[in-house]
């Protein structure tokens, strides 16, 4: 199994919602998948992928995943050599993470492969 950087997401409003915000905000157009059983929204190109979907990890120490109920998942594709591979997801992520962060409207926790809290940002709260 791959190595993934997850960036899961407290957004109060569907899926739906959250891919339009998402294309928008990412100039990246998502599409509806599904194996028969879950359903999920996807961005794919030659080298990485990122699906956007809910989730049902639990708390695990300091990482709160119930706290965010979306988790967008990147992992690299095609790409043989795992350190290439590292350098891809997180160059992806160094790009989604700050746009996201950007728009002060979401608290963020940026995850890598399940089991390292790198970041977590809450937006400041206006009075």
């Amino acid at each position: 199994m791959s190595r993934t950087l997850d960036i899961f997401v407290n957004f109060p409003q569907d899926i739906e919602h959250l891919i339009k915000e998402l294309e928008l905000i990412l100039a990246l157009k998502f599409e509806l998948v599904s194996n028969g059983i879950d359903k999920w929204y996807e961005f794919r190109n030659s080298t990485i992928t990122l699906t956007v979907g809910k989730h049902d990890f639990e708390n695990d120490k300091e990482i709160k995943f119930e706290e965010y109920p979306y988790n967008l998942s990147i992992r690299a594709l095609n790409i043989s050599n795992e350190l290439d591979r590292q350098k891809w997801c997180d160059d992806f992520a160094s790009y989604v993470f700050p746009k996201l962060k950007g728009t002060e409207r979401y608290r963020l926790m940026l995850v890598d492969d399940l089991q390292v809290k790198l970041q977590e940002f809450a937006p400041l709260v206006k009075v």
